[in-house]
C-alpha cells in the first residue's frame, strides 16, 4: 500500500511554525531541527538501510520532535506529539504512521529511551548527533547561552564543561552507524574538554 503522506507539505508547515520560536532558543532554534537533526536522521536512515516507509517516519519524527518548544520549554515532547496528531492528518498521514512517529519523538526525552525501536534509535541518535560532530563546541555553548537566557541562570563556562563531561559519559549512541561513525569523535571531544579543564582522563563513555 502506497503512503499518501506528503512530507514536503508537512516540512513547509513546520518550517513556518518554527520561525516563531523564542529568539532566546540559541540551541533549540529552527536550525537545530532543519540543519542538524533532520539531515542527521536522513543520513542515519540511509546508513541503517531503512525502507521508504521507515525513512518517512524517521524524517517526520525529526521534523516534529521539538515543535513542543512552541508551547513550553521543559518536557515538551508530549506537546510535539499533540501537534503531530493534530496537523499530520491534513498532510495525508495515517493514524498508525502518526502514533509510530510519536513513539520516536517521546524516545528523545532525556534520558533517551528508544525501547529497542530501531526508528526511535535513529531519531535519538540524530537529536544528539552534534556530540560526535565538528559542531560540538559551538552547539554546546549555544545551549549554555540558551539556559542562561531562558531560565535566568548564570552558568559559568568551567561549570558547564564539567557538566558536559558527565553528560558525555552517560550518553550512548544506539545505532551501529552512529557508534561507528560518531562515537570516536565524541570520545575526542571528551579529551578536549578534559584538556580545557586541565583534568586527567577519568571519564569512561559508552
Amino acid at each position: 500500500m502506497t503512503s499518501k503522506a506528503n512530507f514536503q507539505s508537512a516540512h513547509d508547515s513546520v518550517k513556518s511554525q518554527l520561525q516563531r520560536l523564542d529568539a532566546n532558543l540559541f540551541y533549540h532554534g529552527i536550525h537545530h531541527t532543519l540543519e542538524d537533526v533532520l539531515p542527521a536522521a536522513i543520513e542515519l536512515a540511509e546508513w541503517e538501510g531503512l525502507n521508504e516507509e521507515e525513512t518517512l517516519i524517521v524524517k517526520t519524527a525529526a521534523l516534529f520532535h521539538d515543535t513542543g518548544f512552541l508551547d513550553q520549554y521543559d518536557k515538551n515532547e508530549p506537546q510535539g506529539c499533540e501537534r503531530a496528531r493534530k496537523e499530520l492528518p491534513s498532510h495525508g498521514y495515517s493514524k498508525e504512521q502518526i502514533e509510530t512517529l510519536c513513539e520516536c519523538i517521546m524516545a528523545t526525552q532525556i534520558p533517551q529511551n528508544p525501547k529497542g525501536n530501531r526508528m526511535a534509535e535513529i531519531v535519538c541518535d540524530a537529536d544528539l548527533g552534534h556530540l560526535g560532530s565538528e559542531k560540538f563546541f559551538l552547539r554546546s555553548e549555544s545551549l549554555r547561552m540558551e539556559l542562561n537566557a531562558v531560565k535566568n541562570l548564570n552558568i559559568a563556562p568551567r561549570k558547564w564543561n564539567i557538566g558536559n563531561l558527565d553528560f558525555l559519559a552517560k550518553h550512548q549512541y544506539w545505532t551501529k552507524s552512529a557508534i561507528e561513525k560518531w562515537k570516536p569523535k565524541k570520545e575526542k571531544h571528551v579529551q578536549e574538554v578534559l584538556e580545557l579543564l586541565n583534568m586527567k582522563s577519568e571519564h569512561c563513555i559508552h
